[in-house]
């Protein structure tokens, strides 16, 4: 278990995002329907020499982002097993992580290293832990410890050490895949290229709060987004290389959508640039897979946000039902999932309307609900404090529940 503190980083305001420690409950992991292909050997990740060239900036943000991706469904209604698709993304996030810091590290900026080898720990690792111990408690164990490692070594090792150690959690991480995903799974290319679409909705999210008219704003996150671009083009590569043949049109047209893609996000191009970049990408797999867009992307463009409230105030349910059975970690997976796959969709149109009712009701979500969960209080007292929330959801419906 990851006990690292994160008091070392200052991270700003609005995009204040509580490290989560949560419980997962894991679905058990369904076939997929679609099966194209069932062996491929790992594929070495590439990496994008993306770390800024910036002092060691005080005000950096290592802001929380809205990666970690846990889902409580099991499958999609076209045959990709949702569950093991944000396991598998929630995996190739950390090590988009691990490539930052490196890069960072190589570039001099010891707080942007920093922030990149906590993000695994306070955003991605809670996710996944009920998983990999479940798969493999020893296994799990030596992870955690070896990313806790990892973040101490920022400032005392050298390039070299820290880059070993790195490479020493891929390693683990590999093991992680090969434990707790089948491998008929893992080496499938359908499932590959629903990593590819999960990992690209992220990014077009961090990358919306990153920059701003041009210029970076928040340079974690984009860095983040840059990272995670970089890792859904590593796992499309391998997935390209199994495709049939006859799909060769769609597969060099993705491979040049990638490439616009790259060159927008180093232009610093507007978040709307990036989003339709994202889009075609994820247009051109659907044609591929023929799975839908909006199963593809997650969180679907055009969900309205009074679909989103009525799945906060469902999740929100559940924590109650989970907290009742006295499943205090369940219960907090649920809280985490309302925030961090469904309220966070809706902050800005909300924001847009009532900058307080948002900030507030994120408060209340974000930090308050889990620290109940937390310490265990009272029923009563959780479910009032719950109900307060849904008093907010009531409002922020009125102002935006027809907003897309």
């Amino acid at each position: 278990m990851i006990t690292k503190e994160y008091s070392k980083i200052e991270y700003p305001s609005r995009a204040q995002k509580s490290y989560v420690k949560v419980g997962f409950t894991s679905a058990a992991a369904l076939l997929l329907l679609i099966l194209l292909s069932t062996t491929e050997p790992p594929s070495s990740s590439t990496t994008t020499a993306f770390a800024q060239e910036q002092g060691n900036d005080s005000n950096a943000s290592a802001s929380t982002s809205t990666t970690s991706t846990t889902s409580t469904a099991t499958n999609t209604t076209e045959g990709l097993n949702s569950t093991l698709v944000d396991f598998a993304s929630n995996i190739e996030q950390i090590r988009g992580h691990l490539n930052a810091a490196v890069m960072n590290k190589e570039a001099g900026n010891s707080t942007l290293a920093e922030a990149h080898t906590l993000h695994p720990i306070a955003e991605i690792y809670s996710s996944i832990e009920p998983q990999i111990s479940n798969a493999n408690a020893s296994l799990n164990e030596t992870l955690a410890t070896n990313l806790n490692q990892l973040s101490e070594m920022v400032n005392t090792s050298s390039i070299d050490k820290f880059d070993t150690q790195s490479q020493k959690i891929n390693g683990l991480l590999n093991q992680t895949v090969q434990q707790a995903i089948p491998s008929e799974t893992a080496n499938n290319n359908i499932f590959k290229l629903g990593i590819v679409s999960n990992l690209l909705s992220i990014a077009g999210v961090e990358y919306g709060e990153a920059v701003e008219n041009g210029s970076i704003k928040e340079i974690v996150e984009y860095q983040d987004g840059q990272a995670f671009i970089s890792k859904a083009q590593d796992v499309f590569g391998q997935a390209s290389s199994i495709i049939p043949q006859e799909m060769d049109p769609e597969i060099e047209e993705t491979k040049q959508l990638f490439s616009d893609l790259n060159n927008t996000i180093q232009n610093k191009s507007s978040p709307e640039i990036v989003d339709r970049s994202i889009g075609a990408i994820i247009r051109e797999i659907s044609e591929i897979t023929g799975i839908s867009e909006e199963s593809l992307g997650g969180q679907a463009a055009g969900t309205e946000s009074g679909e989103t409230i009525s799945e906060i105030r469902n999740l929100l349910k559940q924590t109650v039902e989970a907290y009742q059975q006295q499943n205090y970690a369940e219960a907090e997976a649920y809280a985490t999932t309302a925030y961090l796959e469904h309220f966070e969709f809706i902050e800005v149109p909300l924001a847009e309307k009532d900058e307080v009712l948002m900030e507030n009701t994120e408060g209340m979500l974000r930090e308050q609900l889990r620290q109940l969960i937390q310490n265990k209080v009272p029923i009563e007292e959780l479910q009032q404090h719950i109900d307060k929330i849904n008093i907010n959801l009531d409002k922020a419906e009125k102002l935006i529940g027809g907003v897309s």
